[in-house]
């Protein structure tokens, strides 16, 4: 630690061409005992979200920029988020300090604009940025030791108020892990969204919904009650909300059937838990194939102890369907 006190600081920069050194930047501020925020967990969209990062630049004591190849989301008035906050910062007088890429042409193509007016822009918010204190860096290693032995210059040249430790101090170890696994939150949800469409999954399917005769669990007292005509992808859907509530095969397709079923049908049934629904033998044979073939379910079987009779135990071997991982990113992909 450099200091008794503890320093709050804005880092500013685009997100997902700087994710490594960001997290450069925040390791290196981590360890001089500040703490560092960022907005690109509350993307500047709109006018409320713009006050809040407003008010968290006017609680910061210092202020960073981070500059590479991209010059990042633009607002109404054409100027990236990234800049608006750069210019807030310093019109707010708080004590900034620039880090901009050394070798802009080492830079891979993914992660530099596209566009020759991004690219203009660019340019000119990087000699913005030069007419005040900045550093170069080419590698997230490079940065992390420029931010630790500038900040260090700077908060001896322009101390900020701070905050005073109490009893109840910050731990900076916890802090660093929290971060850490919000970054992590993030990735893993920006890769399910990214993530494609499992094979066939608009491959056509008929499923026919039927129920029981008279409360009977015997498939072959069961009843047709509905054919859906449906795609791989919409079936998968309706089992896998149903697996998200439950863990037996009956359970789950229960579940499933009930989602098929029309308006009409369900108000046929005042009280679904008194009645057995499902999917006759060939539609769930075909279907668990299908889920199964494309890593989206996982079927086992498992022993349970249902009730005693005397001394005796009596058990049942139960069907279990589970969802996958794949599955999981699968319907978080595909959820509304």
């Amino acid at each position: 630690m450099i200091s008794e006190k503890i320093y709050k600081v804005f880092v500013s920069s685009t997100y997902e061409d700087l994710r490594e050194e960001r997290a450069a930047v925040q390791k290196g501020l981590l360890q001089l005992g500040c703490l560092p925020v960022g907005m690109e967990l509350f993307p500047a969209a709109d006018e409320e979200t713009w006050n809040f990062i407003k008010s968290q630049i006017n609680d910061s004591d210092y202020y960073v920029v981070v500059v590479a190849g991209r010059y990042g989301s633009q607002g109404a008035d054409g100027l990236s988020f990234t800049e608006m906050e750069y210019d807030y910062a310093i019109a707010q007088g708080k004590p900034a300090i620039g880090f901009i890429h050394a070798d802009p042409g080492s830079i891979a193509a993914s992660k530099t604009e596209t566009s020759e007016e991004a690219r203009t822009k660019l340019k000119k918010f990087i000699e913005k940025i030069k007419k005040r204190p900045v550093r170069q860096f080419k590698s997230p290693h490079e940065l992390a030791l420029e931010v630790t032995t500038s900040f260090v210059q700077l908060i001896r040249d322009r101390p900020a108020d701070g905050y005073v430790r109490t009893s109840a101090s910050v731990d900076f170890k916890k802090y660093s892990e929290v971060l850490e696994e919000n970054n992590e939150l993030k990735e893993a949800l920006s890769a399910a969204q990214q993530l494609s469409p499992f094979p066939a999954h608009q491959k056509p399917i008929q499923l026919n919904i039927v129920r029981s005769a008279g409360g009977s669990t015997d498939l072959t007292e069961w009843r047709p009650l509905q054919t859906i005509d449906c795609s791989l992808m919409q079936a998968f859907k309706a089992v896998a909300e149903g697996a998200l509530l439950y863990a037996d095969e009956n359970d789950v397709l229960k579940h499933a059937a009930m989602l098929f079923l029309n308006l009409e049908t369900k108000k046929l049934f005042e009280d679904t838990e008194s009645i057995t629904v499902g999917f006759d033998p060939a539609s769930l044979r075909n279907l668990r194939r299908d889920l199964v073939l494309y890593g989206l379910i996982e079927v086992a079987r498992e022993d349970r102890s249902t009730y005693t009779i005397g001394h005796s135990s009596i058990t049942r071997t139960f069907t279990i369907w589970r969802l996958t991982d794949y599955g999981r990113r699968q319907l978080v992909a595909i959820a509304p």
